[in-house]
């Protein structure tokens, strides 16, 4: 009898489905009568761990999720009090992080279809919640899985395709579920997020931005710094954010990028296409040198090479190296930010540019040899060319050398 309730017991423990662990409940049940110890069922305040899908908790008979459940808040059978809600597994008067209260609950009203874009506001049996709108498909690249719109690059329970979770202590990277997180991201919990954007993790997990607050430079504050725009309870760049290509809620389709702002097909301006980004591969920490090519943990990206420190005069802030002599986000010093309408020139914030440069939306450029923005604001050069005496072109002109898209001075470039 020994031996059939160990081998039960070992078949219980090699599947993640909730029906096996039930029939090994009934089975030990009716073995009591034997004399042989016995296992109580499961009960409403027992966590059993590996029978939901990632991010979830088994509580009774019920996956639920304790950062949000009031019933369940941070742990199985921890009720929060009447008129409080949970929010980040912590019982409280009002949601943070990003959520919104809506009938005793925090949801996310960006991806919720019981309430898209606000309170009580139902989308269609046949529709989805993406951007806080109601539409038949998910937009600025998120995906379909289950009636929501997941971003699989990141979640742990539909990694790289719907209905893949991640196994216990695993998060997922890049689409690839792993033990660590690439790319500059940072592991709270089973997700991988940027502690510099996330109003959950601003700063560093767990750490939380108020009610109307945003994560702006890993900083709680009411409104985005640097080339960042407020759109809803995030700061996001408009343009490279395929979810808000040019403009809060404005969504590239499905296939198409967003490129200085514009959606397109194809990237311009010397980045190239990973994904639904367009991304510089010389300083992105996660596609370093090429797509998908992620930088281990507290490593950044300098001319398309990982490693500790930065080089080619740029600076470690954060997660990027950045050129702190025009970066309006780090101007003239890492977290230094330029205050809405100013641009930063020659590590001084200001309202116009100097030594030669040009204001081109927030930033100070060389119109000259800027393939982003060559003889000009916004006059990106094709893919492959760079821009020389403000001329795109497949060469580079007047005794200058192509390094990467850019035609520089060998002589006196630092």
């Amino acid at each position: 009898m020994r031996r059939h309730v160990r081998a039960v017991g070992r078949l219980a423990a090699g599947s993640a489905a909730a029906g096996l662990t039930l029939g090994l409940g009934a089975m030990l049940g009716a073995c009591s009568g034997g004399g042989e110890a016995t296992q109580a069922a499961p009960s409403p305040t027992t966590t059993v761990v590996g029978d939901c899908p990632a991010g979830l908790t088994k509580c009774g008979e019920q996956c639920v999720q304790t950062a949000l459940d009031p019933a369940n808040c941070g742990s199985c059978g921890k009720a929060c009090q009447e008129g409080e809600v949970c929010s980040a597994g912590q019982c409280a008067l009002e949601c943070v992080g990003g959520t919104t209260k809506c009938a005793g609950l925090c949801v996310d009203t960006g991806v919720d279809k019981t309430h898209c874009g606000g309170c009580e506001n139902a989308c269609g049996s046949a529709e989805v919640c993406s951007q806080g709108k109601c539409a038949v498909q998910c937009l600025g690249g998120t995906t379909t899985c289950g009636g929501s719109c997941v971003d699989t690059k990141l979640d742990p329970v539909n990694c790289g395709s719907c209905g893949k979770a991640c196994a216990a202590g695993e998060v997922c990277s890049g689409g690839e579920c792993a033990l660590d997180c690439g790319g500059g991201m940072t592991k709270c919990g089973a997700s991988c997020v940027d502690t510099g954007l996330d109003p959950a993790n601003c700063g560093g997990c767990g750490s939380i931005c108020g009610v109307g607050g945003v994560c702006s430079a890993a900083q709680c504050g009411l409104k985005c710094v640097g080339a960042t725009t407020k759109c809803g309870s995030m700061c996001v760049n408009t343009q490279s954010d395929a979810a808000n290509c040019g403009g809060c809620g404005v969504a590239c389709l499905p296939g198409q990028v967003c490129a200085a702002g514009t959606c397109a097909l194809e990237c311009v301006g010397g980045t190239i296409k990973c994904g639904d980004k367009c991304v510089n591969t010389e300083n992105d920490p996660a596609h370093c040198g090429g797509c998908n090519k992620p930088c281990g943990p507290g490593e950044v990206c300098s001319a398309e090479q990982c490693g500790l420190e930065c080089a080619g005069g740029t600076t470690k802030c954060g997660k990027l190296c950045v050129d702190t002599a025009r970066s309006p986000a780090n101007c003239g010093g890492c977290g230094v930010a330029c205050q809405g309408g100013q641009v930063c020139s020659a590590g001084q914030c200001g309202l116009v540019c100097l030594g030669g440069s040009t204001k081109c939306g927030e930033q100070c450029v060389n119109v000259q040899g800027d393939p982003a923005n060559c003889g000009g604001c916004g006059k990106a050069c094709p893919q492959g060319e760079v821009c020389s005496a403000g001329q795109c072109g497949l060469q580079c002109l007047g005794g200058s050398t192509k390094c990467g898209d850019k035609c520089v001075d060998t002589i006196v470039d630092a």
